[in-house]
């Protein structure tokens, strides 16, 4: 059941649903009086309601149950490289789904697109996507999809913790350093482009203070570390 967001209740127990999500609702969905509906609220309550009225432009609903979900503690931002071609609207949708609570594109010495001519569209385009996939997943929150940042930029941001994810056997092991370290509540993840970080990327990224972590058995395509590496972060370290 796709969720939709909306303003607090009013004090007779309804709400409004406008806009985008009006259309999606009676012309993607082709919804009726009396069907049932998830929402999430400004203030993040999660309510179930039923439609009351569709009108010209708005759709009225009651609300039927409050609705509570387990929370994420663990704030994760995936800092990731860009990648080519749509691989990098799966990794926004995905990351979503999983619990990243924002997503920041990287540039970095082997990246290969170049969307310098085209970014404001691009960014736009990934909230979009990131948006819309808070919906289908009945996030409470829509994360933030940054503007394109360069990678020294990244590994200089302020942060609890900071990761590399980086396909070098000699690097530490991932689940390991998860479970024999502290829960820690607020982490960056940085992981690469098709080719990589760069011994002197990785070097860098130590002297500014970040854990070089490898994920073991398997060397992972970019796309896939980007989706897997946060899944594994927020298992381990995001219910306290």
């Amino acid at each position: 059941m796709a969720q939709f967001f909306v303003s607090p209740p009013s004090h007779d127990n309804t709400v409004v649903i406008e806009g985008r999500d009006y259309y999606h609702l009676v012309r993607v969905r082709r919804a009726h009086i009396g069907d049932s509906i998830d929402i999430i609220d400004t203030e993040g309550v999660r309510y179930r309601a039923t439609i009351a009225r569709i009108e010209a432009q708005k759709i009225v609903a009651t609300i039927t149950q409050t609705i509570n979900y387990p929370e994420i503690s663990l704030n994760l931002t995936l800092c990731v490289a860009l990648v080519k071609g749509k691989k990098f609207d799966l990794i926004i949708q995905k990351a979503v789904e999983i619990g990243v609570r924002s997503i920041i594109p990287v540039v970095s010495e082997r990246t290969i697109p170049d969307i310098s001519q085209k970014e404001e569209k691009k960014v736009e385009r990934w909230q979009k996507i990131a948006s819309e996939a808070a919906k289908q997943c009945l996030r409470k929150d829509v994360p933030r999809v940054s503007p394109v940042m360069e990678y020294t930029d990244v590994l200089q941001l302020p942060r609890g913790i900071g990761i590399l994810a980086h396909a070098d056997p000699q690097a530490q092991n991932l689940r390991q350093f998860l479970k024999n370290n502290p829960q820690h509540n607020d982490v960056m993840l940085l992981t690469g482009p098709e080719g990589g970080f760069s011994k002197k990327e990785v070097e860098i990224a130590r002297q500014f203070g970040w854990i070089v972590l490898y994920n073991g058995a398997t060397q992972l395509r970019a796309e896939t570390a980007a989706i897997v590496l946060p899944a594994i972060m927020i298992y381990e370290w995001g219910y306290t």
